[in-house]
């Protein structure tokens, strides 16, 4: 019975990693709760993906790139309002404006709340240190890397105090309130901060509730901005992480191909003989020296023996007849680029997790400006206004009661999509018609000439054209009528 004996020759490589991850924090005895996904890898995610960091860089820019801005909490300019209150509004408008302005003093708001943001879509949590002044209120912000913090369970319920309007009048009630506890840990450094709102002393070394806590030692208060309603927040992507591994390992299979150069894989036959321990060594050697186009037109000489047989009639002992075959594989041979089609729909997939079109991530080849222009304006409102209405509530929420500030509140501004020469269009039967006046206008214009524009104070000017035309005209026909009396 004869026997097929067959031997695979492949480079020599590394089967697992070698990286290690530290987690420094002692959840039983600070009572943490553990996160349910790595948050090292979480946040690493973005660094091995072709698409993850666009989608969150849009997130960024068009919910933060905008800027703050300030609004009045009631209508201004209807009727009715008394002269206190707007007196008072705009006071306040005053102090919030400068409020946001000088939230940090390194960055703008913005850009620190952009780093907050960053980490909430990497992974599912971002936190904002608050900072009081002597008075007790807020009066700065700084960014806490997600990477070093963790949440503790929750306390027991506390007394805290509610402050509210009703009716235009400032009213509290006192409430009952479960805090949480934030630990940071970076080189075995421990500090302990308090959930925004927390009443209670807190000693940022020993994590412990102390009313004799020195002022330095008093822990700082922590918003924590996440993407669900659990204790930590989970990253909107996460169902597609397992394509994500996948695109990358496709894209590390593409890249070894181009690294080692073309190598047309084959198959050596060897009949009735056998390669020498020389040459299996100097194959081996070549598997693994293939890397590189240097290599890839290098020729390859063989040793083979023969296989000794019966002695014959000169009673010596005869060697078989080696017949050495070489069977082409190139038919299943890889093309330049493999899975593209796989990589293709894992970039569909995560613009998906976001809610994102292609042309918020730089694939806009397929758009026109009517599309563009529909695409821009479904994801304002079904993505990027939603967003910033979360972040603003949530500031205007946890803010302006400590400010004191009731009649006006955060803004985070968006984008126009207003086209002055379309509206330019759409007012002229107004204006022939008499329905505008050119104070109206003024805006319109100073957005077309690229310059503010103010308002004319003459009263004239606040009528429409058309009526005062008509008045003119009618004016010798009144005195007409006068003359006739």
């Amino acid at each position: 019975m004869k026997q097929l004996k067959a031997t695979i020759m492949k480079a020599n490589m590394s089967d697992h990693t070698k990286q290690m991850y530290a987690d420094e924090f002692s959840y039983e005895k600070d009572d943490i709760v553990p996160p349910p996904f790595n948050i090292n890898e979480l946040k690493s995610m973005a660094e091995y993906s072709t698409i993850l960091q666009q989608c969150i860089d849009a997130y960024k820019t068009n919910i933060l790139g905008f800027g703050f801005g300030v609004e009045y909490a009631f209508d201004f300019n209807a009727e009715g309002v008394k002269p206190a209150k707007k007196k008072a509004a705009e006071k306040e408008w005053t102090r919030l404006e400068e409020f946001t302005k000088y939230m940090n003093y390194d960055e703008s708001a913005d850009v620190v709340l952009g780093y907050v943001i960053e980490d909430r879509e990497k992974t599912g949590n971002g936190f904002l240190e608050v900072l009081r002044d002597g008075q007790g209120k807020p009066a700065g912000i700084e960014y806490l890397d997600a990477l070093h913090i963790r949440i503790c369970k929750l306390s027991e319920p506390v007394d805290v105090e509610f402050r509210y309007t009703e009716n235009g009048e400032l009213k509290t009630m006192n409430r009952k309130k479960r805090f949480r506890k934030y630990v940071q840990v970076i080189n075995e450094k421990k500090v302990f901060f308090k959930e925004y709102g927390d009443p209670r002393i807190l000693h940022c070394e020993t994590g412990k509730y102390d009313d004799t806590t020195p002022e330095p030692l008093r822990a700082t208060e922590v918003i924590h901005f996440k993407i669900g309603s659990g204790t930590y927040g989970i990253p909107r992507w996460i169902g597609n992480i397992v394509n994500m591994y996948g695109a990358r390992k496709a894209e590390e299979l593409n890249y070894l191909y181009f690294k080692q150069g073309r190598h047309v894989p084959g198959a050596i036959i060897v009949e009735n003989g056998m390669l020498s321990e020389s040459s299996y060594q100097q194959l081996q050697d070549y598997m693994d020296d293939i890397e590189g186009s240097d290599h890839a037109h290098k020729f390859l000489l063989l040793e083979v023996e023969g296989l000794p047989t019966e002695k014959g009639l000169t009673g010596e002992e005869d060697v078989s007849n080696v017949k050495v075959n070489f069977k082409s594989l190139a038919e299943i041979l890889q093309e330049d680029a493999l899975f593209l089609e796989y990589d293709e729909k894992t970039r569909n997939k995560i613009r998906s997790a976001f809610r994102l079109p292609p042309i918020y991530t730089g694939e806009s080849q397929d758009y026109n400006k009517a599309t563009a222009d529909t695409a821009r304006k479904t994801t304002e409102e079904q993505v990027f206004q939603p967003e910033r209405h979360l972040i603003t509530g949530k500031l205007n929420t946890l803010f302006l009661p400590d400010l004191d500030i009731w009649h006006v509140r955060f803004l985070l501004n968006g984008p126009d999509f207003r086209d002055p020469l379309e509206i330019a269009k759409v007012l002229t039967p107004f204006i022939q018609a008499g329905a505008v006046s050119p104070n109206d206008l003024r805006d319109l214009a100073g957005r077309i000439l690229g310059k503010t524009l103010e308002e004319w104070p003459e009263d004239l000017y606040h009528r429409p054209l058309e009526s005062r035309m008509t008045s003119a005209e009618q004016e010798p026909q009144r005195e007409a009528n006068q003359l006739k009396k």
